[in-house]
């Protein structure tokens, strides 16, 4: 992995936002992977270990997602209300 980030904090709010096309891929499989879990789960909704294997993986993809996104911001996760991008600017 490169040392650039893909991730900048939010402005409002917590967590962060894709910036480049590396971070935007990393939430596309993500959303790929929950939406296949959901098919899957959809088709099959009778089975007990096809729904209970399809919500382990989506929480490991959830927490692939989070690790990757938190070492990959440019800063530190943390509850943002937007008063710290207005703080210090003169009108």
């Amino acid at each position: 992995m490169s040392s650039e980030f893909w991730f900048k904090p939010k402005t409002l709010g917590y967590g962060a936002t894709p910036t480049t096309w590396e971070g935007w891929a990393v939430v596309a499989v993500y959303s790929l992977v929950v939406l296949g879990c959901v098919v899957v789960m959809t088709v099959r909704k009778d089975s007990l270990s096809t729904f209970v294997s399809s919500m382990a993986m989506v929480v490991v993809a959830t927490v692939v997602l989070v690790v990757v996104s938190v070492q990959k911001t440019d800063g530190a996760w943390g509850w943002n209300t937007g008063a710290n991008q207005t703080a210090g600017k003169k009108d």
